[in-house]
């Protein structure tokens, strides 16, 4: 299976969407609550409140690579609810190229997906993956100056996921 793919661009440098990908404050206000650390071998989860897509919520990852600013791969497996076999480790790449224009021509890479069930899995990543990097991905990247995201960019009632169980200090 090719897994999903998505390229898009945008009027921001790369070291600006860099940040928006590696600071765990700009990934919880674009894509999911979160512990994570640019670090390699740092191993973190992304936490919604339970769903029908996710289960338990819990997304359970770890940095395999990292070579800033263009570069970072994670491994990606849902966490299912009790008594559910864990579905098959995925992995998530993200690379980074300026354009022509100074912006970020951002590929995102998620592959793994064998079977019915992932591939079912792959079609409902897709649409996710699609939105977060058009509608929230941008917003992070342009509170980024000198390098560094400023917390605001998106308020929890404009998120995409649901975090009433979460605990507060992911989500911040």
């Amino acid at each position: 299976m090719a897994g999903v793919r998505r390229v898009v661009d945008y009027p921001y440098p790369p070291e600006d969407v860099w940040a928006a990908l590696t600071d765990r404050r700009a990934l919880a206000e674009w894509l999911m609550p979160n512990d994570f650390a640019p670090e390699v071998g740092h191993r973190f989860r992304f936490q919604t409140d339970p769903n029908p897509i996710c289960g338990t919520g819990i997304t359970e990852c770890e940095v395999l690579e990292l070579e800033a600013p263009t570069r970072m791969v994670w491994s990606w497996q849902h966490t299912p609810p009790p008594g559910r076999p864990k579905p098959p480790l995925t992995t998530v790449t993200w690379s980074l190229a300026r354009s022509v224009d100074g912006g970020t021509r951002l590929t995102l890479q998620h592959d793994g997906f064998s079977g019915f069930r992932m591939w079912l899995l792959s079609v409902v990543m897709a649409r996710g993956w699609g939105m977060f990097l058009r509608r929230t991905l941008p917003r992070a990247a342009a509170h980024v100056r000198d390098g560094s995201f400023t917390p605001g960019a998106i308020p929890l009632a404009e998120r995409l996921v649901q975090t009433r169980t979460v605990p507060e200090h992911l989500t911040r």
